[in-house]
């Protein structure tokens, strides 16, 4: 057991259990209490179990008792054993519930059980229940104290709703886990913690207006000092409860958790004991405090502990400290951060939206020499380890421009991540590595400098960059997922930034053809990393059987494309070309219905777009059927989207389109065949008049092979047809109404 904080103490040689007890030298202490621990969770199990019971009990008839004080209850029994309150009019402004009715413990009470209880101002449940109903003291408006049971391990708002009133609450026993829902309702000003608890939610008390909190004797994990709630042995401060303009903390408290004091804005003064080694993500964040001294045992503020702390003013951080986390101090008043020469991890942004500056003449940001971290002029964060130099993080925000150190080895993960003024960057010789998010989300970064020697690019490196061009050297053997995928080719809202990448000589790993970045996966096997372009027609080679992520997204110069079923993976939107294609050329491995391969020609509308942009970008592999299937959509629903659009596909065409699917009718299910037929039906007079204009006599030869010209409206068709004053046209299909359906149908009166 014990309380989960969200700190990371990896880094840090610290051992602590949250609200576990942390005495080791009283050996028979720790063993009773687990032995308590153990009881405790019978208990609770045995409860548990109770309580399923009950949901598939029998009940009795509705029953009414009496007791001392005038209230009469209706309950039933269940299965002749426990009972269920099902409901209650008081006798008095006190209500105690009933631990048993006539010899029958009372276990459970119903949903709505005793809601609407106007004249109640306090209400008792005894130990003996395990089981409230939904909504149980709903509308008592003028209750004030509730007290719940020992054995419940859950906690419902609902319980309590348009209960306005209430000021002082018992929380259930088995409760583990304490979360904000406990303000969900009333206006808590006094609140008793049970034996269970063991477990704070971060930010649980952020809603608070209490002014006391207790926690039951016997709690083997938390106790409280009236204000707060700690650990057992008050190394651990899981929340300040009460809210409070000032307040001290625990003397042996180690640890302040994760959101510990967190939007107590009337907060401004917090006094820290020498102990304290660790304070938590957003441990102080949103509140109003003025100053921040950091005590001589601290060696770790995380992520955002004084986040928007905006009368924070004046920070002195003292030697021992090792870790300060991202954005610990963004948003707050300072306007200058000096940082001891023992911090080994400093994590950026730092200190954001502030009036510290990290870089020129001006700069209020320094770190003391003779750490591992050095920062230079410009706001470079670099850290020596054994391999070499790396560099850490830009720190200075506002740069449009930055040339790493020469001698650096490595640019870290996130190195210039979200910096949103950085144009261009230069990479020394050297540099043998470029991290994961290197460049992330740099919007308008256009140029960075990759010299040869780099050896890899971690995942999404470039990703949401404005990139134009890239070189990427003999040397680079290893190139992270979306690494190279640049703003317009990740969001589709624009075309793609890079046009142009350049390959160092000797690369045996990449290679470029047709436009594409491909990468040798091994076995003859390769992958298409990114498309840039500008190829008309691309042919994808028979030697991919795996497109990357976003490799085609938004790529707009492409009209044609060749590839090959083989394709076995299709990262995310890896194909979504955002062009019109003309052309679909796909290869079989193996020969489908005497095909070995298929080409599709979709026609030019709004409809045929969409549908194809569907058939390329959902299926994760490369599916024919579904580009049938899609390609069959278009077709047959050959309207435009906009209603009053012109621009569909008109009748001549769709019809010899449905006619060269039904045909050969590979992928085509009954559904979209019978479709197919009934478009060409319906529209069978315009279609001929069509085809009688063009003299397209083979395309009316092919509607009667397939039976969609028939003797039933050969003579409508005819008759359709007489508009063209053709007379050999006429003759034709007078002809084949002879040929195909005898004499006796002919109609001397056409």
């Amino acid at each position: 057991m014990g309380v989960s904080f969200g700190i990371d103490t990896s880094k840090l040689d610290i051992c602590f259990g949250g609200f576990a007890p942390t005495v080791m030298g009283d050996m028979a202490a720790t063993w009773e209490r687990a032995t308590e621990s153990e009881l405790r969770l019978a208990e609770r199990k045995e409860a548990l179990l109770l309580a399923e019971r009950l949901e598939a009990a029998r009940e009795s008839e509705l029953r009414e008792w009496v007791d001392g004080s005038g209230t009469i209850w209706r309950y039933v029994l269940l299965d002749d054993a426990d009972i269920r309150i099902k409901g209650c009019v008081p006798g008095s402004p006190e209500l105690f519930i009933p631990d048993s009715i006539d010899g029958h413990p009372v276990v459970e009470i119903a949903a709505e059980g005793c809601s609407s209880l106007r004249s109640v101002t306090a209400i008792t449940v005894p130990d003996a229940v395990v089981s409230i109903g939904k909504c149980a003291f709903r509308g008592c408006v003028e209750l004030v104290r509730a007290i719940l049971p020992a054995r419940i391990s859950e906690y419902r708002a609902d319980w309590f709703r348009h209960c306005k009133k209430l000021a002082h609450l018992e929380l259930p026993g088995a409760l583990e886990v304490l979360s904000p829902r406990i303000f969900d309702q009333g206006s808590l000003k006094s609140l008793v913690i049970g034996v269970g608890a063991r477990d704070v939610q971060p930010g649980a008390f952020i809603n608070s207006d209490l002014e006391v909190i207790q926690v039951k004797d016997g709690n083997l994990c938390m106790r409280s000092d009236g204000r707060a709630l700690y650990s057992k042995d008050w190394s651990i401060m899981a929340a300040l409860a009460v809210p409070s303009e000032s307040y001290d903390i625990h003397e042996g408290c180690r640890v302040l958790g994760k959101k510990a004091m967190s939007s107590m804005a009337c907060l401004t003064q917090v006094r820290m004991p020498d102990s304290l080694e660790v304070i938590g993500e957003f441990a102080f964040a949103g509140t109003s405090i003025t100053s921040f001294d950091a005590p001589p045992c601290t060696r770790a503020i995380l992520e955002k502990a004084f986040y928007g702390c905006r009368d924070l003013r004046s920070v002195l951080l003292g030697s021992g400290l090792e870790i300060i986390g991202q954005d610990a101090f963004t948003d707050t008043g300072l306007s200058e951060l000096h940082v001891p020469a023992t911090v080994r991890e400093l994590e950026a942004p730092l200190a954001g939206g502030t009036s510290v500056r990290f870089s020129g003449e001006g700069a209020t940001f320094s770190l003391e020499e003779g750490g591992t971290l050095s920062v230079d002029a410009e706001g470079g964060l670099y850290e020596q380890e054994e391999d070499g130099l790396h560099f850490v993080r830009l720190l200075e925000e506002n740069a449009s421009s930055y040339a790493v150190r020469p001698g650096t080895v490595a640019v870290d993960e996130g190195a210039f991540q979200n910096l949103a003024h950085l144009v261009q960057v230069d990479l020394p010789a050297g540099v043998r590595h470029i991290g994961s998010g290197a460049f992330r989300g740099c919007r308008a970064l256009r140029e960075v400098s990759v010299q040869e020697g780099v050896e890899s690019i971690g995942a999404e490196a470039f990703l949401d960059t404005v990139l134009e061009e890239l070189h990427l050297p003999g040397s680079l053997h290893d190139l992270g997922e979306r690494a190279l995928v640049t703003q317009g080719a990740h969001h589709g809202k624009g075309v793609p930034s890079l046009k142009r990448i350049v390959m160092g000589k000797g690369n045996v790993r990449f290679r470029m053809e047709g436009g594409m970045l491909l990468e040798s996966k091994g076995d003859g096997r390769e992958r298409v990393v990114v498309y840039v372009g500008p190829d008309e027609v691309v042919r994808i080679p028979e030697t991919v059987d795996e497109v990357a992520s976003y490799a085609f997204n938004g790529a707009t110069s492409i009209k044609e494309l060749f590839f090959s079923d083989r394709i076995a993976t299709v990262g995310v939107r890896g194909l979504a070309v955002d062009a019109p294609l003309e052309h679909i050329h796909v290869d079989l491995v193996d020969p489908y219905e005497g095909h070995e391969h298929f080409d599709i020609w979709p026609p030019r509308t709004d409809r045929s777009e969409q549908q194809m942009m569907l058939a390329l970008t959902v299926p994760t592999f490369v599916n024919v059927e579904a580009l049938f299937e899609h390609y069959d959509n278009a077709i047959i629903n050959g309207s435009s989207f906009d209603a009053l659009s012109e621009s569909g596909l008109d009748a001549y065409e769709q019809t010899i389109r449905l006619i060269d699917r039904l045909e050969d009718p590979v992928y085509m299910g009954e559904v979209s065949q019978s479709m197919a037929r009934r478009v060409l039906t319906t529209g069978l007079e315009r279609s001929c008049l069509e085809m009688a204009r063009r003299d397209d006599r083979a395309s009316l030869r092919r509607l009667a092979d397939l039976g969609i010209l028939d003797a039933t409206n050969i003579d409508a068709a005819i008759e359709a047809v007489q508009q063209t004053q053709d007379a050999s046209m006429i003759g034709y299909l007078l002809e084949l109404k002879r040929e195909r359906f005898g004499r006796r149908s002919f109609d001397l009166s056409l």
